[in-house]
C-alpha cells in the first residue's frame, strides 16, 4: 500500500511527500469537484485508489489518495478516518501559520479593496446605500461568509440595518429589533474597549437563534467616544478560518464604516433639520401673509358695520379720478348722513343706535352692484356711495333708491331700532379735466348734502 498527500493551494494541488510527483494524480485533482466531500474510489489499472478528502471546518484543506495492490479487498474509509482527521487538523493549522509570503497577494488585495471600499461608501447616496453597501461589498473585500450591521435604539435595543442570511444573500433586516440579548462579545474584555473581539468556536446565530457553529467576529462601531451600533461576522457558509491578517483588517474595515456612517448620519439629520426648518419657516410665511391679509382685511373694513371704511375711499377716490380723466368719463359721488341722529341715540341708547348704522349700510351696501361702485362708510353716521363712469342722472337714480331703502326698513317702534330713521343726500358729478380736481367733487357733494338738510331733510339734493 502507498500514501500520497495533496495540499490545496490557490494556484493549484501540491504533492507533499515525494520528491517525484505523479503528475498523472495532479492532472486528475486539477479537474477534481469539490461540491462534495465523499471518499471516492478508483479502481484503475491492476490496482484500486481511494481518495479521501481532509476537510477543516467544512473547508478543503487537501487528500490522501492511498492505493493498494489488492482488488480483492477493497480500502474501507471509515478505518482511515482518525487519520483523515488529523491530518486535515494539522493541514488547516499549517496553512494558517504560512510565512508572509503566501499572504501577502491575498492581504494586499483586500487592502485594495478595502481602500475602494471607502471611495464606495462615501459616493452612496444614502444612509440606507450605505449599510447595504458596507454589508454586501464588505464580504467580497473581506472574503468573510457573513457580515451584519447592528445600531444601538436606546433602552438596552438593537436594530437591525442590513445583515446575511444562511445561504450567504445580502438581506434587509431593518424590521428587526429586540433588546440586546447576552452575547458572548457583551462581556468580552476587548469588546468592552471597542477593540476586535474574536471566538474561534461558538455558536453561530440568525435572528437569535442558533444556526452552526464556528468562528465569530465583533467589531463596535464609534462616534468619537459614543458607541452607536456593532458589526458581527462569521464563517456560518464555508467555514473557513480567519487568516492572522483578518484581525486588523476588522478593526480598519469597522474605523471606515464607523467614518462614513456617522458622516451620513450627520448630514442627513442636517438635511432633516434643514427640510424641518424650511417647512417652518414656510408655515410662518403662510402665517404671516394669512395675517396680513386679515390685516390688511381689517384696516379697510369698518368694524361696525362690516363695509369698507374711509381709508379705502380715500384710496379709491383719486385712483377712480385719473381712470375717468384718461377716458373721459363721467363720476359721481353721494355724501348720504342719517338725519337726527344724535336725538336717535340720546333717546335709545348708543348700542340701539350701533344696530340702527348696522341696518343702514346692510340696505344702502346693495343698491349698486355695477363693477367700480364703492359704498362705504364715511365716519359718525355718515356713508359715500362713489360711482365712476356713471352721470348726473344715474347717481339721481342711485339717491332716489337710496331714500326708498332706509324709509322701507320697518315700522318706528321701540324694538325695531329705525325709529324715524331717514337719510339725507348730497349729490355731485363731474367729468374730470385739467379745469377740476377729485377735492373738487368731494366739496360739491358734501355742500349738496347740508342743502339738503337745509331742505327739510329725507331727501337728495343735486350740486350745479
Amino acid at each position: 500500500m502507498s500514501c500520497t498527500i495533496f495540499v490545496r493551494q490557490p494556484h493549484g494541488w501540491q504533492q507533499l511527500n515525494t520528491h517525484s510527483p505523479n503528475q498523472a494524480l495532479l492532472e486528475q485533482l486539477s479537474h477534481l469537484t469539490l461540491e462534495t466531500h465523499a471518499p471516492h474510489w478508483d479502481p484503475s489499472g491492476s490496482s484500486t485508489s481511494l481518495w479521501l478528502p481532509l476537510i477543516e471546518q467544512t473547508q478543503w484543506a487537501g487528500l490522501l489518495v492511498l492505493e493498494s495492490a489488492s482488488k480483492a479487498n477493497p480500502l474501507q474509509p471509515d478505518y482511515f478516518a482518525p487519520l483523515t482527521a488529523h491530518l486535515s487538523h494539522e493541514l488547516a493549522r499549517h496553512q494558517a501559520s504560512l510565512p508572509p509570503e503566501h499572504t501577502q497577494r491575498p492581504l494586499l488585495d483586500m487592502l485594495q479593496g478595502l481602500h475602494e471600499f471607502s471611495f464606495m461608501l462615501w459616493r452612496a447616496s444614502t444612509l440606507d446605500e450605505l449599510l447595504f453597501k458596507a454589508v454586501d461589498q464588505g464580504k467580497k473585500v473581506m472574503q468573510i461568509d457573513r457580515i451584519a450591521i447592528f445600531l444601538l435604539a436606546g433602552d438596552n435595543k438593537m436594530k437591525g440595518t442590513y445583515g446575511t442570511d444562511i445561504d450567504g444573500h445580502t438581506v434587509n433586516e431593518r424590521e428587526f429589533e429586540a433588546l440586546i440579548p447576552p452575547l458572548w462579545f457583551t462581556e468580552h474584555p476587548q469588546a468592552q474597549n471597542g477593540y476586535l473581539a474574536i471566538n474561534h468556536r461558538t455558536q453561530l446565530y440568525h435572528n437569535l437563534e442558533p444556526v452552526g457553529e464556528g468562528w465569530s467576529a465583533y467589531t463596535s462601531l464609534w462616534d468619537n467616544e459614543q458607541r452607536v451600533g456593532w458589526i458581527a461576522y462569521d464563517n456560518l457558509i464555508h467555514g473557513a478560518p480567519l487568516a492572522e491578517y483578518h484581525a486588523q483588517l476588522l478593526k480598519q474595515f469597522s474605523f471606515i464604516v464607523s467614518q462614513h456612517l456617522v458622516r451620513r448620519q450627520a448630514e442627513e439629520k442636517l438635511s432633516q433639520l434643514n427640510t424641518e426648518l424650511e417647512k417652518r419657516v414656510t408655515e410662518r410665511t403662510l402665517e404671516l401673509q394669512q395675517l396680513n391679509r386679515q390685516l390688511e382685511h381689517t384696516s379697510r373694513q369698518d368694524p361696525l358695520t362690516q363695509v369698507p371704511n374711509r381709508r379705502v375711499f380715500d384710496q379709491t377716490l383719486p385712483l377712480e379720478w385719473r381712470r375717468a380723466k384718461r377716458h373721459k368719463l363721467p363720476l359721481s359721488l353721494l355724501m348720504i348722513d342719517v338725519d337726527h341722529f344724535k336725538h336717535f341715540n340720546d333717546r335709545y341708547g348708543h348700542a340701539v343706535g350701533d344696530q340702527c348704522l348696522k341696518r343702514l349700510a346692510q340696505a344702502l351696501s346693495s343698491l349698486e352692484r355695477r363693477a367700480g361702485a364703492l359704498f362705504a362708510r364715511y365716519g359718525g353716521e355718515e356713508f359715500v356711495i362713489l360711482l365712476p363712469g356713471q352721470n348726473a342722472q344715474a347717481a339721481v337714480v342711485t339717491a332716489e333708491n337710496a331714500l326708498h331703502a332706509v324709509r322701507v326698513l320697518g315700522v318706528p317702534t321701540h324694538e325695531k331700532p329705525t325709529d324715524g330713521i331717514t337719510v339725507s343726500i348730497g349729490v355731485a358729478t363731474l367729468i374730470p379735466d385739467a379745469e377740476n380736481s377729485a377735492e373738487q367733487l368731494f366739496n360739491l357733494a358734501d355742500n349738496a348734502l347740508y342743502h339738503a338738510k337745509a331742505l327739510g331733510r329725507n331727501q337728495y339734493f343735486m350740486a350745479d
